[in-house]
């Protein structure tokens, strides 16, 4: 954090705040160990005073004030810098904030039926290629889940609402607006695909190798006494199988018109904080657009169901969950398009049930997938984690998928595994 100044922050906050003098920082790590792999977060706490005057203007005098604000930067140790991507994650998030999200709330701002517009991510005050500085969220009552616990059926429903209005931004824009939105996905300062890239097969092999053995030997172990043991062992080696895995999630990130749209890409636990009142939700925002992608929805749809919730969960409410998905994103498209339109006319929500119902289903081997890597990353406790603010660290730690000896992490693997099997996803 060798760049914030005094004179930095004031100038970073001064329009949000001009009646506030900044006198001293602090910075702190903004999260612990295990909640993030691709960049270092920094809580700075703010302290200043703020001239306050009088209603009738006879007065003024100065207040005390507090503040924090969200510092986010590239890893120092550059071999984990280099194996999870941080440059190009970096390059993405930027492009989100700077680009992306204004050109897609500009375009939201156009539809005066729209009467409670999609506004849930923190105030961006500066995004370059190696820091990205947010509003602390925190300050105002927001807390994120415990990544082991997962998330609520109440809470899933939430990012199910705003996910869907998010969402239904690219859907609309592409079809009122194609060269404004496609121009959003340039190479130059668009979004791109970040890992499941054809010159990435190569670098992540191992990795992702090695992250299929040990999701092999857990279900292995877990189904030790099921008398199925070698029909899911036999579909899950085959899918994990070096020669087709990342072809296979290549093919599934792949953009699939009409519906593709930009995606969160990183819809798990740790990147949704919630606000209560009263013991209810009252907000939610969704945080790190680090992974944003261009492609199906049912990518973060998988992501959300089959990482975020556990398999009763899923056996009680997936149905209700995904048609409530798609009544809330039919129901903004329709507040997002003219009544003579003909993208108004082509609108039925019957057939955007169906269309995505099948895209779910091949997505959930994408779920799958990302469960090899995620499952140990969201189940371990914090000293199997590596840890992100260490400059110097064991190479061959940088490099390997997280290991977790956490019974849960077996069998929620498994779990999972025999439901996409049972399903025939598999």
């Amino acid at each position: 954090m060798t760049e914030i100044t005094l004179d930095f922050l004031r100038e970073l906050l001064r329009e949000e705040y001009p009646d506030v003098t900044i006198q001293e920082f602090d910075g702190a790590p903004g999260s612990k160990r295990g909640d993030n792999y691709t960049s270092m977060l920094y809580r700075i706490s703010l302290t200043g005073t703020r001239k306050h005057v009088e209603p009738d203007g006879s007065s003024e005098r100065e207040e005390p004030w507090e503040g924090s604000i969200i510092y986010k930067c590239l890893p120092e140790n550059m071999t984990r810098r280099e194996t999870f991507k941080s440059d190009e994650l970096f390059c993405n998030e930027v492009a989100f904030y700077n680009k992306i999200w204004p050109a897609l709330s500009k375009f939201q701002s156009l539809w005066p039926k729209v009467k409670v517009p999609f506004k849930s991510l923190p105030k961006c005050y500066l995004a370059r290629n190696d820091l990205v500085i947010l509003k602390d969220l925190k300050q105002y009552g927001f807390v994120m889940p415990d990544r082991r616990q997962g998330l609520s059926v109440e809470q899933c429903y939430f990012v199910l609402k705003h996910l869907s209005h998010f969402h239904a931004l690219s859907l609309a824009m592409k079809c009122h607006n194609p060269q404004g939105f496609y121009e959003l996905l340039n190479d130059k300062d668009g979004v791109s695909e970040v890992f499941f890239l054809p010159e990435n097969e190569d670098y992540f092999k191992n990795y992702y190798a090695q992250a299929g053995r040990n999701a092999i030997a857990m279900v292995e172990d877990e189904l030790a006494d099921n008398e199925d043991k070698e029909m899911y062992l036999e579909k899950f080696r085959q899918f994990c199988s070096e020669d087709t895995f990342f072809q296979s999630m290549m093919e599934l990130v792949t953009p699939k018109e009409p519906l593709a749209v930009i995606c969160h890409g990183d819809c798990w636990t740790n990147n949704f904080l919630f606000r209560y009142s009263d013991g209810d939700i009252a907000e939610m925002y969704m945080v790190d657009f680090q992974l944003v992608r261009y492609a199906s929805p049912t990518l973060d749809l998988a992501y959300l169901m089959y990482l975020c919730l556990d398999r009763q969960q899923r056996s009680d409410h997936l149905t209700s969950l995904f048609e409530y998905y798609v009544d809330e994103l039919h129901s903004r498209l329709v507040e997002m398009s003219d009544d003579d339109s003909v993208f108004h006319s082509s609108l039925n929500r019957d057939t955007l049930f169906d269309t995505l119902q099948e895209e779910f289903k091949r997505s959930g081997r994408f779920g799958l997938g990302m469960a090899l890597d995620m499952y140990p990353i969201m189940s371990c406790d914090s000293d199997e984690a590596p840890n992100v603010y260490e400059s110097e660290a064991e190479t061959d730690d940088c490099i390997k998928p997280v290991w977790t000896s956490n019974a849960t992490c077996g069998r929620k693997m498994t779990e999972l595994v025999q439901e996409v099997v049972d399903a025939g996803l598999l």
